[in-house]
């Protein structure tokens, strides 16, 4: 690429993201402003006077739960990510679990996860069913479905969470027609180019845009996906039996049939502790085998430890008994000395 192109690129790049910078502020700034003057007017002529969307996680124990209008999504113009949670116990299982169905499919919405556990009490005392439900509600409609959830059973738990995602929205939408602005500059210096290095590197700079704004533009459809339908959670407890037959076994046949299940237990125990036993025999015996190998170069190695030893101690004791006959020696010499001089005298 020329130098010329080169400088004239990025200096159309820099001014594009000044540009852009710019444009987020202020766009950003106007939308902040026009929200507030919108929120005043609507509070100032409405009554009761209606309170900012919730922040935080609004959670009650009580049975009545709370009103779900108070954290309406679309006040404001402010993009906020709703999520219900509720726990309820019924005796009407069956019924209040196809109850919800129904409604959220009435409603627009539907079913994002749905699991069951456990099974149907049939005597005394015996336990119920579990289900634990995720609908996906137009946010629109939500406070209708929320009404009808709080109606259908006792609620035991109820949890409103909201996410103020405004800034986060309107920053990726600035950004992204910022890059779309960039992106037909770009083409647009493609069609003048001719050089094959010019056009590598515009083809280049072309695919790193689009990239970016499939990346952006999925971010803002999964905004709008969590804005426009509001998540509910519903765990459906089903109570104990309290009325109804006793068990058909006496205690006696009861505790012989536990026993009998134990013992059966015990017996899989066995059983499949003999089977691993078994399939673990050639690990076991190249377990065992690298282990005697193992010993093996230990004794050896340890029985060289001792001869060195031995003949260490052998070669000190050597040189003990040089020394010694060595000192033998000059003490002769000595005394002869001596005694070759007494005798001259």
């Amino acid at each position: 690429m020329t130098n010329k192109l080169k400088i004239t690129v990025c200096a159309m790049l820099v001014l594009m993201l000044l540009s852009g910078c710019a444009a987020s502020q202020s766009s950003m700034k106007a939308k902040t402003e026009e929200s507030y003057n919108y929120a005043y007017d609507t509070a100032a002529a409405e009554e009761p006077a209606y309170e900012p969307a919730m922040t935080t996680a609004e959670s009650e124990s009580a049975a009545g739960g709370f009103d779900a209008g108070e954290a309406d999504p679309n006040y404001g113009n402010h993009k906020i990510i709703t999520t219900y949670t509720f726990e309820m116990r019924t005796d009407e299982f069956d019924a209040h679990f196809k109850q919800l169905q129904d409604k959220a499919v009435q409603l627009g919405g539907y079913i994002q996860s749905s699991s069951v556990s456990g099974t149907k009490p049939v005597t005394y005392s015996d336990y119920g069913r579990t289900a634990n439900l995720t609908f996906r509600i137009p946010t629109a409609k939500a406070k209708e479905f929320v009404d009808f959830t709080q109606g259908t059973g006792e609620i035991t738990y109820s949890n409103c969470d909201t996410d103020d995602i405004t800034l986060n929205y309107f920053d990726t939408e600035t950004r992204l027609g910022v890059l779309r602005d960039q992106l037909d500059r770009l083409k647009e210096i493609l069609k003048t180019t001719s050089k094959m290095e010019d056009l590598v590197e515009l083809e280049k700079a072309i695919s790193e845009t689009t990239l970016e704004i499939e990346q952006y533009t999925t971010q803002l459809r999964r905004y709008d996906d969590l804005v426009d339908y509001t998540t509910v959670h519903v765990n459906i407890n089903e109570n104990r039996l309290t009325k109804g037959p006793a068990a058909k076994e006496s205690i006696g046949e009861r505790m012989s049939a536990g026993i009998a299940e134990s013992f059966a237990a015990v017996g899989v125990f066995l059983e499949n502790a003999l089977v691993g036993i078994v399939c673990a025999i050639p690990v076991l015996l190249v377990v065992a085998v690298l282990a005697g190998v193992i010993v093996l170069i230990v004794k050896l190695i340890k029985k060289g430890k001792a001869k060195n030893a031995v003949k260490r101690e052998a070669k000190a004791q050597e040189r003990r008994e040089r020394m010694e006959k060595l000192s033998a020696k000059k003490e002769e010499n000595t005394e002869e000395k001596s005694n070759g001089k007494s005798d001259n005298e």
